[in-house]
């Protein structure tokens, strides 16, 4: 089977969001890509118990080089 990520490094963070006006972002999990872009492997390592909604956003360039 061939290898789906392209990087070791993540290429994705997962964040649950709680509200609208004054919202709060919780990191709870970390993505691959696929190496077609065609979808994520992802790693979830919170699940969370209050309403709200799972956001996934990519990693900027500034982030992954720390």
């Amino acid at each position: 089977m061939a290898n789906t990520t392209t990087s070791k490094a993540p290429t994705h963070e997962i964040f649950h969001v709680v509200g609208e006006d004054k919202t709060r972002w919780t990191k709870i999990g970390i993505g691959w890509e696929h190496g077609d872009s065609d979808g994520l492997n992802l790693i979830i390592n919170y699940t969370p118990l209050v309403p709200g909604r799972i956001v996934v956003r990519k990693i900027k360039a500034q982030e992954t080089e720390e």
